[in-house]
């Protein structure tokens, strides 16, 4: 979609419309059946955020702060292009964008917060019916009469999968750092560590919507199931990720690191296995690790990373101690 006609859309759904931006747009939707599809999408996301705004409080900032420590820590020293989305995940449609309108929620709601501690998994079942899965040293907060709203709202510190109970006339929104997913009804994972340069989204079934919340008038992106996107924090930008069938697999207590900075695969591990990494001996932290562990203990995935970076790891009690370490090549 091109910037001119998205920006038409914005036009016509905040009711600032011009002669010419109204032709232009009225040319585009008859141009290809394709074109009136994707703006009634544009439309039904419009109407389901309506009344979701930008955060303003403190209280998810709070919130992150609050439980960003909840897993042990390391010791240690443009916009998504139409061109992208087509060549890597066909099924994306980028599409129109959000005008967001305050939203008044009471003071004195009552706020209800459940945590999966390092070395936990927790499942949670949610007051309007929906589960979520909790994967350790992560949180989420909402609000305990959550029904009254006309949205349902889930604020999000770290990793969880969702199955979302449908209800049409309540979409289901989780905040989760820079990134607001909006749904119905459906299953999907964020991954959204307060440690971690990116946030991932990975749908399961369904379709949701990713906006970036502080941007208003960001288009926000459909994603279909089996479909992934990142979010990188520090640039603002969307990158694609291929067809995806293991975006929960840490459900199943696999451990998937695909090109991961050997730093944040040690903080997963840490949060896992309710245990502390000491790097301060090791030299290669920009290396990235592959590998899969299904089911494995911790032991055996210490043994299995000392042998491929060629570290030595030496755990007394809880403290893992990593030196040494070769040169990566640029990987």
């Amino acid at each position: 979609m091109k910037d001119e006609i998205w920006n038409n859309i914005i036009k016509r759904f905040t009711d600032t419309e011009t002669i010419n931006s109204r032709q232009a747009l009225n040319s585009w939707l008859e141009e290809d059946p394709e074109h009136q599809n994707t703006f009634n999408e544009a439309e039904k996301i419009w109407k389901m955020s309506g009344q979701l705004m930008p955060e303003e409080s403190e209280a998810l900032t709070q919130f992150e702060s609050k439980h960003s420590s909840t897993a042990p820590k390391l010791t240690s020293r443009s916009f998504w292009q139409y061109g992208l989305a087509a060549a890597s995940i066909g099924a994306l449609l980028v599409i129109g964008s959000l005008f967001y309108k305050k939203s008044i929620i009471p003071q004195t709601s009552t706020y209800i917060t459940q945590t999966a501690a390092a070395g936990k998994l927790l499942e949670i079942n949610l007051p309007d019916g929906s589960k979520v899965n909790l994967n350790a040293g992560s949180s989420i907060r909402y609000k305990k009469d959550m029904l009254k709203d006309s949205t349902r709202i889930i604020q999000l510190s770290g990793e969880a999968f969702f199955d979302v109970k449908h209800q049409p006339t309540k979409p289901f929104v989780v905040e989760s750092r820079k990134i607001k997913t909006v749904v119905y009804g459906t299953s999907f994972n964020i991954r959204a560590y307060q440690n971690e340069k990116q946030i991932q989204i990975g749908v399961k079934t369904g379709k949701v919507g990713v906006l970036k919340s502080v941007s208003p008038t960001s288009a926000p992106i459909f994603l279909l199931p089996d479909h992934q996107i990142s979010f990188d924090n520090q640039t603002g930008q969307f990158a694609a990720i291929t067809n995806n069938h293991d975006v929960d697999a840490w459900r199943s207590g696999r451990l998937i690191f695909d090109q991961t900075p050997v730093m944040e695969a040690l903080e997963t591990i840490a949060r896992r296995f309710n245990v502390n990494f000491d790097t301060k001996g090791y030299q290669q932290s920009s290396c990235k690790l592959n590998a899969t562990f299904e089911n494995k203990d911790l032991k055996t995935i210490l043994k299995t990373i000392q042998t491929v970076m060629n570290i030595n790891i030496k755990q007394i009690d809880k403290t893992i101690y990593v030196k040494g370490g070769n040169a990566c090549n640029g990987n």
